[in-house]
């Protein structure tokens, strides 16, 4: 292996896998052609839970939620858990005992009560790390809410009785500079440069938060895309008939409002956004370069979870177990160490598995077991004869506390559901997930193979699906399934 890397984080928020992939028309040429092309696109990346929050801590410390302790965001009312469990260590405490020097630069969400100085990083400061402790809601914000509606658009307008109205996209004023992740963009330049004199090992996290709802952006953006050229989602029309419940009320009540002129603007502004943040990406390699810094960094383009973004009929994220939720972004680029760049992967892959791999590349020997695997013999081209066939969900709920659980191979797709009937989709014959099959009965056969596979991983991040009381315990097969078979 190369000598230990300086490495590179860009984290988005709510993008969705698919804007990376090439047949997608959302135009990222930084990602999909300067590091796609010259090092590897997962085509098969997830993030471990579809919430800000969990995603985050799952990424840094390499654990599922019901380990670390962040179960949904810290700053919801009412919270699960404020903080990660004690003992839980991040990947960044053991690369600073290593000589390694750390910046973090914008949002952190991952612990409501301590920041990222906390676990051995340099906060840069200015870039927007967010509040720790979860905001009190008042009449002040209500008032504020009633009085803005009056200068709400006519377009894109989610209406709520006794509730503020939403509004899900639109244009903002001003230039790019003024754009929160240009400014991050250009902290992270400053910290390249910074950095980079001290001819020691380096890491920077660039946490990019604009792609998050409401899509709000400013031009040429706003109008880079012609809605009219953008086609509705194929699983749009989805009813929802065969889906639980929920899904169907989030649509009904919200999203229902919104013509398919204003899904189309919405896509718009979305992929407005992706390509913004795209220029920002293409900032920081430029200062890489300029420093003489590419060869030996590694670079990770990523994000925390993906959104609906019209997907089923539906936006953003929560209880919604769909592919355009937990399917991400993930592409790495590392000259002096990668082989056969521009590569394709076609393994599972985790925001689990990049602590392992970080503290591998840092030659780091942490004394806690992670979830995740480390990826360096994928960056080899090798992979490991029991490499995980599945990908494993783990979604412990928001303010309703619903729960849900996800197993995928590279064809079926089961969703156990503690708050409604589950899910089976056959991936390979429905792609969009829009026929539901877990209650045919000639499908019983993969559902239990699927059960089997969700208990073994539950097993393995200490799930807390196993209490036996018969009103929680719905899964349709047991853990005792497991010594059956």
């Amino acid at each position: 292996m190369a000598q230990r890397p300086n490495i590179l984080i860009i984290m988005t928020e709510h993008q969705q896998g698919r804007t990376v992939d090439p047949d997608c028309p959302c135009r990222m040429p930084q990602v999909k052609e300067r590091l796609a092309g010259e090092g590897i696109r997962f085509e098969l990346a997830y993030t471990p839970t579809a919430l800000c929050a969990p995603a985050r801590a799952s990424f840094l410390s390499g654990l599922y939620p019901t380990v670390h302790g962040m179960y949904n965001n810290y700053h919801s009312i009412p919270v699960i858990h404020a903080d990660l469990f004690e003992g839980v260590r991040l990947f960044s405490e053991f690369l600073r005992e290593f000589g390694y020097n750390l910046s973090y630069i914008g949002k952190w969400h991952v612990s409501g009560e301590k920041g990222p100085a906390a676990y051995g990083w340099h906060e840069v400061q200015g870039s927007g790390l967010g509040p720790l402790t979860a905001p009190s809601p008042g009449h002040r914000d209500r008032d504020r809410a009633m009085r803005e509606r009056e200068k709400l658009p006519a377009r894109g307008v989610i209406r709520r009785k006794g509730w503020p109205d939403y509004v899900l996209y639109g244009q903002r004023p001003g230039r790019l500079e003024d754009m929160m992740d240009f400014k991050r963009g250009r902290m992270a330049v400053e910290e390249v440069k910074r950095l980079s004199r001290k001819r020691e090992p380096w890491v920077i996290y660039v946490g990019l938060t604009e792609i998050h709802d409401p899509y709000f952006v400013v031009e040429p953006y706003a109008s880079m895309y012609d809605p009219d050229e953008i086609p509705l989602p194929e699983n749009y029309h989805d009813p929802l008939e065969d889906k639980p419940a929920i899904y169907r009320r989030l649509r009904h009540q919200l999203w229902s409002q919104l013509s398919e002129e204003e899904v189309r603007e919405a896509i718009a502004h979305y992929w407005g956004l992706c390509t913004m943040n795209d220029e920002v990406v293409g900032m920081i390699l430029d200062a890489l370069e300029e420093e003489g810094e590419a060869e030996n960094t590694l670079v990770l383009f990523t994000s925390d979870h993906g959104d609906q973004v019209g997907g089923h009929g539906l936006f953003l994220k929560g209880v919604l177990p769909f592919e355009e939720s937990y399917r991400i972004p993930m592409v790495v680029r590392w000259p002096a160490g990668i082989e056969r760049p521009g590569r394709v992967s076609s393994e599972f892959v985790t925001l689990c598995d990049w602590a392992p791999t970080i503290c591998d590349l840092a030659g780091v020997s942490p004394p806690q077991p992670f979830h995740g695997r480390s990826l360096l013999p994928l960056f080899e081209g090798v992979v490991p004869e029991d490499w995980p066939q599945t990908f494993f969900g783990q979604f412990c709920g928001t303010e309703y506390y619903y729960t849900q659980r996800i197993v995928r191979d590279k064809r079926y797709k089961y969703v156990f559901n503690g708050f409604d009937f589950d899910e089976l989709y056959d991936l390979q014959r429905d792609p969009w997930e829009m026929e539901n099959l877990a209650a045919e009965a000639e499908y019983e056969s993969v559902k239990q193979r699927l059960i089997q596979e969700m208990w073994q991983w539950a097993h393995l991040t200490d799930d807390v699906i196993f209490n036996q009381y018969p009103t929680v315990a719905l899964v349709p097969w047991g853990p005792m399934v497991l010594s059956e078979s």
